[in-house]
This record gives structure tokens, C-alpha cells and sequence, in this order.
């Protein structure tokens, strides 16, 4: 185990694989703790497994919670290691004997390949042959980007303010049972914008019984205004079910009458009793699709997540399986919608991006 005296030494730097070894010999560490100083959000949005949380600017005021481990081992860290270094000098100067401040942070140790409790993931649908894929799923880490009670801020640095405000109206120029067309005026700074928006149902679909209702929309969207023309499609899908809501909306892009430029599909799923825990995955298509292609694959990565998050050795973590198995039925389900109902829309996507959340 290799390490890096500091300055004062009052604490160690370790690496990054060193904070592993240590963790992983809990025979040679017993009493190991692992510190995280970040602050509350960034905490909730993924740490180090069995890492407790006090914010730096809390640590001194809470230091009598570490009081029983002061003879134990303190592994600490942050983001990328600014605020770790400055909890291990307070931690030192308090008569902590054994701190150990993790070099690079959570970043770096991401970096590695190492394991963090997470609720975000990156997943990558890699073509292998016409009719085979691959998924790519890595832990990924979500960033606050709001301003943080810490001193990486600048204090110079003053936080922006929304002084500026944009006035939206709107006026129904023409209406059907399908079809809605609308101005919009947007004033901002004095200077008035218009656009025309021209809204069609091309296909609509409801089924209703005791345990949910579903509806489902494929909506060609136009805007008009003098800086130009915007076409664009929208496949709405609703499942209201007694014991969650799920709700998929995909933004297609023609590039023309037989093929989509690119799409966006947002599925959320929200069950009926709140939970703690939120999640998110990104998913990218590496590969062009079919439409009700990209949803039979979006099924299967949230079968692929189901495992991975029934196998957590987290409680809260485990329920999100109910959440993602769901979601994966509700996702099959349009797949075949597609289909059987929207054969003359199931064209060719060149470019698939998505985002699955779990979101009580």
C-alpha cells in the first residue's frame, strides 16, 4: 500500500486504489470509515457504498459524531479532492490519528471502474448485426449545478439572477376535432416574437379497464414564424394503472417522408406510494432503429436495470425493480401498438436517444 505523506502530516493522500484495497481487507480494517464532505444533494445523487455523510461546512459543528473513531481508519473524499483536503486538516487539527484524504475524489474513483451506490446510468445499444445488439451499462455520476455552501465557489463569484423575463400569449386561430392552429406572441424586452403553431391528431387510441386506462396520441406538430419552418412528430402514451402512472412521449424529427433525422423518448414512471429514491438512465443508440425497434430495446434495458438493481445489496435501491419491470411491460406494450396501429409512421430512425426515470 503506497502512501503519500502530506504536508503536515496531520492526515495521509491516498489513491484511489489504495481507498479500495482498504476497503475491500475489512479483515485489516475493521473499524474502517469512509467520509464523504460533499454536500447533501450531490450525496443523494451517488456516493461510495457505506459512506456517511457530513458536509464540510458541517464537519466542525458535528465532529462529536466521529468521536468513537478517532483511533479508526477515515477514509474521506468529495468531488474531486479541494474539499476532502480541507476536511482531513480539520479532522487532524481535532486529534483524528489515522485520516486518509482520497486523491481525485468520486471522480476519479468512477474513473476506475470502482463501485458507487447510484441511481444513474449511462447505457449504450451498440449494433452487433442486423438483428443482434449489445448494451453498454456504466455507473453514472449526476451533477447539482446549483451553487454549493462550500469554498470551491469563487467568493467573488456572484450566482446569476433571472432578472429578465419572457411574456408568452396565445390566440386558437382555428380549431377541428384533430386539428388545433395558434399564434403565439412572445415579448421579450420590449420586442414582440410570433409564431404560428399547427397542431394535428394523425392517430389516437384508448383502452380502459378495471385495473388502468390507456391512451395513447401520434401528433404531427408545425411552426411557422419569419425565421423560419420546424416539423416535428409526437408519440404520447399514457398508462394509468392502479398502482403507478407511466407516461412515454417520443419526439421524432423527419428527414423526410420515409425516415426519422432523430428522436427523443422521455419514460417516467411514477408510483402510487412515494418512494425515497429517484433514478435516471440515459440511453444512446449507436445504431439506427426502427420506431418500434427502439422500444422492444428500451424494454430490455429496463429488464437489464431490474436485475442490476434487485442484486443491490441496498434496500432502497431493490425496490426500483418493481418500478423498472413495469415500466418494461408498459414499454412493450406501444412497441406492439406501433405495430399493429402505426405501420404507415414505423420508419427508420437514424439517431435514438431516451431517458428512463423512476420518479415518485
Amino acid at each position: 500500500m503506497t502512501l503519500v505523506a502530506a504536508e503536515e502530516q496531520t492526515y495521509q493522500n491516498i489513491t484511489i486504489d489504495t481507498a479500495n484495497y482498504m476497503i475491500e481487507h475489512e479483515n485489516k480494517y475493521p473499524n474502517l470509515v469512509i467520509l464523504d464532505v460533499r454536500d447533501t444533494i450531490e450525496y443523494n445523487l451517488g456516493h461510495l457504498y457505506d459512506s456517511i455523510l457530513i458536509p464540510l461546512n458541517d464537519l466542525e459543528a458535528r465532529i462529536g459524531e466521529l468521536e468513537d473513531c478517532k483511533t479508526s481508519e477515515i477514509i474521506i473524499y468529495c468531488k474531486s479532492g479541494y474539499r476532502s483536503q480541507q476536511g482531513s486538516e480539520i479532522l487532524g487539527e481535532y486529534g483524528f490519528t489515522k485520516v486518509y484524504n482520497m486523491i481525485g475524489g468520486i471522480l476519479a474513483w468512477i474513473d476506475a471502474d470502482y463501485p458507487i451506490w447510484t441511481i444513474s446510468h449511462h447505457i449504450t445499444v451498440n449494433e452487433i448485426t442486423d438483428e443482434k445488439f449489445e448494451l453498454l451499462i456504466e455507473p453514472q455520476l449526476l451533477y447539482y449545478t446549483g451553487c454549493f455552501s462550500c469554498n470551491e465557489c469563487n467568493e467573488n463569484q456572484e450566482c446569476p439572477i433571472e432578472n429578465e423575463s419572457i411574456s408568452v400569449t396565445s390566440e386558437v386561430l382555428e380549431q377541428g376535432e384533430n386539428y388545433t392552429k395558434t399564434i403565439m406572441y412572445y415579448e421579450f424586452n420590449g420586442t414582440v416574437y410570433e409564431s404560428i403553431h399547427t397542431r394535428t391528431i394523425l392517430w389516437s387510441y384508448d383502452k380502459f379497464t378495471s385495473n388502468y386506462n390507456k391512451s395513447a396520441y401520434f401528433i404531427s406538430s408545425e411552426i411557422a414564424s419569419e425565421n423560419g419552418y420546424w416539423q416535428y412528430y409526437q408519440l404520447e402514451y399514457v398508462i394509468y394503472h392502479k398502482n403507478y402512472n407511466l407516461t412515454i412521449y417520443t419526439y421524432l424529427e423527419p428527414l423526410n417522408s420515409e425516415t426519422y433525422n432523430s428522436s427523443f423518448t422521455s419514460v417516467i414512471y411514477t408510483p402510487t406510494n412515494r418512494k425515497v429514491i429517484n433514478s435516471m438512465e440515459f440511453v444512446q443508440f449507436n445504431m439506427s432503429v426502427i420506431l418500434s425497434q427502439q422500444y422492444d430495446i428500451l424494454a430490455k434495458v429496463t429488464e437489464e436495470m431490474a436485475k442490476i438493481y434487485k442484486n443491490s445489496d441496498d434496500q432502497d435501491i431493490m425496490e426500483l425493480y418493481y418500478g423498472y419491470t413495469n415500466m418494461g411491460e408498459g414499454i412493450k406494450s406501444l412497441s406492439e401498438l406501433v405495430k399493429e396501429q402505426l405501420g404507415e409512421y414505423n420508419f427508420q430512425i437514424l439517431e435514438s436517444y431516451a431517458t428512463l426515470m423512476d420518479w415518485p
